[in-house]
């Protein structure tokens, strides 16, 4: 009974933050889900969760400022800033727009879809953020679709395929600095590993939107900078070579500013200041969320992470499961939360704490967990109905989001690749533990 009781301030705010949003579904109220702040939907179930802890006031606060300042936490939201600059300045430059320009350059008129696929997924592994790259494409892809006679729904079904695929993958998209460092995993090791879910997923995908072809007229790409696109280029490289991830974006802000220098006399320092400052400010929410949740999570306790898990692991011994079950049950977990709170970032790091425990019970590498936890979560946020990203693309399109979900055939490609490869990895699985407990040392992009 007392494990229920540890859960009651995440239930509440759960319910607040949920039932706002069915609420306003009712009402017919646009971006229902978006109407009640998450930051102020947690604010009841941190005072609950204040009340609820057994001591005097200071270690009450002790225990929230304990949750606040940990160093996942704070280096979670230092990333998140610089993220945000680095996407803020690229976008301001015009690395986005010289971005698509230089793909549509080379895509066959007749393969429009899987060319607006291509583009967009690399458009969001380079900026990380889907809905960065559903707003720049979307609009785009829309017009394409009357040109080229193309199912509205599945164009723009199309586009959320794609910022999804760079939502699991990109190294500076939110989701991933979540897991990573809720599970202090080698984020050079997770990249690879959901690499190879996500290639298998795209060319499940592509080979749907290959059956899909039809004649398309001849698409025009207007002119562009190949300098524009060099900044991403260079953050993926200094993944790809191991560089500490908030090296890599110190480096790439600074070659973005530069580049826009170069190609724009006006884009200065001062430029450069105030859009590294908008990059800060964009990800305030996200930051403040972080923190309050970590606040929440030290006022619940440890005991609760660990009876969790415990409950958990008599049901995967209940089903006669290890590690695949084990890793099975991360997925799940991730994907009710998210399924809930229509936020695959909030949903990770209210599940960080659970999937490191039961990894380390399994002796799962802590980047699979990362990886399940990405992945998961992406999956059901590209397809749930009033999740911001099909709200938004459906809003730019003026398409149903109904309409929309059945042809976003990434995700369920996605979970179809992430459950056969959990159900058939069992070689890539052995690992010894010791390998295992090196690569949680530090957080690297090596």
């Amino acid at each position: 009974m007392s494990y229920f009781i540890n859960f009651v301030p995440i239930l509440l705010f759960v319910v607040l933050f949920v039932g706002s949003g069915v609420y306003f579904t009712l009402a017919g109220v646009a971006d229902a889900f978006y109407q009640l702040s998450p930051l102020v939907a947690i604010l009841p179930a941190i005072i609950l969760g204040w009340i609820m802890y057994k001591g005097d006031t200071q270690k009450k606060m002790h225990a929230f400022l304990d949750g606040v300042r940990h160093r996942d936490i704070i280096t979670m939201c230092t990333i998140f800033v610089l993220a945000g600059a680095f996407s803020e300045i690229t976008q301001a430059i015009g690395s986005v727009d010289a971005t698509v320009n230089l793909a549509l350059t080379f895509i066959p008129s007749q393969f429009l879809l899987i060319g607006i696929f291509a583009i967009a997924a690399f458009i969001s592994t380079a900026i990380g953020t889907s809905m960065g790259t559903i707003a720049t494409i979307a609009p785009i892809a829309a017009g394409l679709a009357v040109q080229a006679e193309l199912s509205p729904a599945l164009t723009i079904a199309t586009v959320i395929s794609g910022a999804m695929f760079g939502d699991n993958l990109s190294i500076i998209s939110d989701t991933t600095i979540a897991a990573v460092m809720s599970q202090e995993a080698d984020i050079k090791k997770r990249f690879k590993l959901n690499a190879k879910v996500a290639g298998i997923a795209s060319l499940i995908t592509i080979a749907i939107l290959f059956a899909k072809l039809g004649c398309s007229p001849e698409i025009v790409a207007k002119d562009y900078a190949m300098l524009l696109v060099t900044p991403y280029i260079l953050v993926l490289v200094l993944a790809l070579m191991g560089v500490n991830v908030l090296v890599a974006l110190v480096a790439s802000i600074v070659f973005a500013g530069v580049i826009g220098f170069i190609t724009n006399h006006d884009h200065g320092i001062l430029f450069l200041s105030q859009k590294i400052t908008a990059g800060f400010h964009s990800m305030n929410d996200i930051m403040l969320l972080s923190l309050m949740v970590g606040g929440l999570s030290g006022l619940a306790g440890s005991k609760f992470s660990q009876e969790t898990v415990a409950k958990l692991s008599r049901l995967i011994e209940k089903f006669n499961g290890g590690k695949k079950t084990a890793q099975l049950i991360i997925g799940g977990v991730v994907s009710v939360f998210d399924i809930l709170l229509a936020n695959n970032v909030i949903a990770i790091i209210f599940c960080g704490e659970i999937a490191k425990n039961i990894s380390k019970k399994y002796n799962i590498p802590p980047h699979y967990s990362a990886s399940w936890l990405d992945i998961f979560s992406c999956v059901f946020q590209g397809i749930i109905p009033y999740g911001a990203q099909v709200l938004l693309a459906s809003t730019i399109a003026k398409v149903s989001p109904l309409a929309i979900v059945p042809n976003v055939y990434y995700c369920y490609a996605l979970a179809v690749s992430a459950v056969l490869y959990i159900c058939l990895g069992d070689r890539v699985m052995s690992f010894k533990s010791q390998e295992s407990a090196n690569s949680m040392s530090h957080v690297k992009l090596e």
